[in-house]
């Protein structure tokens, strides 16, 4: 029995307690409000005083199969000349990956987006006040620090059977049509300036091959003149006794029955072996009027009746025709999406500063209530 009402004295205690507090916070209710109020006020203007902060983002593929092709088109080749053995390499072929790879560096190069950055006069556009501006590379670090690469997400209900994944390079500021320009101009610059890269090369590389060509030429010419000297030599020595034997025209009528006894007359010695064990008559033996002509020619020095001269010669005509700085309609990169200017900021959320200062305040008003509730008893205490 006396347990009972001991309990129902608590529960009387407990009710009476959880009225006061309700009392207490009805007489403090414009505390309440006012202090709410006032710290929602003061995120307001916290809120409205930050600037904006826009995100602007350009999305990238990589370069189509028909540019791949373009780089690729000039196939060099090396090759030795006839004293020496044959050899051929091929030159590495650029894959759309090597490409690709390159513009994204190209793209996310610090000293490259400087140079956009000055080329384009941003710090004007970024500054229109003309403000004074103690150090530049700071403030271009800060501008572009927020330049980011990434791969764009792909919706969950689109089948990413052969899809390519777009390439994202974002960069946030505050101007957003500036940011969103940047982007573009930095893509634009970069392709322009990776492919004079990679035509560059390419030009380098028909200026080697055409400097390796002339030298085999030269080499071949070289051969070919020693070549024509000895047999100039060898012609002027028959050509010396067929005058001796007073042979004008061939002599060769007597000669196609050199096997069988003739042999034993010493016509033998009037043939030469070649390969194959065919024979010929010496040289002497065309006579004066054809080893003439022979001599005119090879004084002459037809090289084009060289084969390989005239294959190297044909190779030089292929590589001069391939201009490099004509070349058109070569990309690095397939453009997506261009960077557009976004209408709303990325930061701050206003409405999330405000309504965290509103629930904050409100619960700190009635902390503070309490507070001063439980010093009020204290005091009441310390009179009595």
């Amino acid at each position: 029995m006396q347990q009972n009402i001991s309990e129902q004295n608590y529960y009387q205690e407990d009710e009476i307690d959880l009225k006061q507090l309700f009392r207490t916070l009805a007489d403090r209710k414009w505390f309440i409000f006012g202090f709410t109020g006032l710290i929602t006020a003061l995120a307001i203007a916290y809120a409205l005083s930050i600037p904006p902060t826009y995100k602007a983002s350009i999305s990238f593929l990589s370069p189509s199969q028909s540019s791949v092709l373009q780089l690729n088109k000039i196939k060099l080749t090396s090759e030795t000349s006839e004293t020496s053995e044959t050899s051929e390499t091929s030159e590495t072929s650029e894959t759309s990956e090597t490409i690709y790879r390159k513009f994204l560096n190209k793209m996310m190069s610090s000293q490259f987006q400087r140079k956009i950055f000055d080329e384009n006069d941003y710090l004007s556009k970024l500054n229109p006040e003309n403000k004074l501006i103690e150090d530049l590379e700071i403030f271009f670090a800060e501008f572009s620090s927020s330049i980011n690469l990434e791969e764009q997400k792909v919706k969950k209900n689109i089948v990413n059977i052969n899809y390519e994944k777009p390439i994202n390079i974002s960069l946030e500021g505050g101007n957003a049509q500036v940011i969103s320009s940047f982007l573009n101009h930095l893509a634009d610059a970069a392709n322009k300036e990776t492919v004079n890269e990679f035509l560059a090369i390419i030009q380098q590389k028909i200026d080697i091959r055409l400097e390796d060509i002339s030298r085999q030429i030269t080499l071949l010419k070289q051969s070919s003149d020693k070549e024509s000297k000895n047999k100039i030599q060898e012609f002027s020595y028959a050509l010396e006794i067929a005058k001796e034997l007073g042979i004008k025209e061939n002599n060769l009528l007597g000669l196609n029955n050199l096997a069988g006894p003739n042999e034993s007359n010493g016509i033998k010695s009037l043939k030469i072996d070649i390969s194959g064990g065919r024979a010929l008559p010496k040289w002497y033996l065309f006579g004066e009027r054809a080893l003439e002509k022979e001599i005119q020619l090879l004084k002459d020095n037809k090289y084009s009746y060289i084969p390989k001269i005239a294959k190297l010669e044909i190779e030089v005509i292929k590589l001069k025709s391939y201009e490099v700085s004509a070349a058109t309609g070569i990309h690095t990169v397939q453009i997506n999406q261009y960077a557009y200017a976004p209408q709303a900021p990325i930061k701050p959320n206003k409405i999330l500063i405000v309504a965290v200062a509103f629930i904050a305040g409100f619960i700190l008003s009635i902390f503070l209530v309490f507070m001063m509730n439980a010093f009020r008893k204290e005091d009441d205490k310390a009179i009595a």
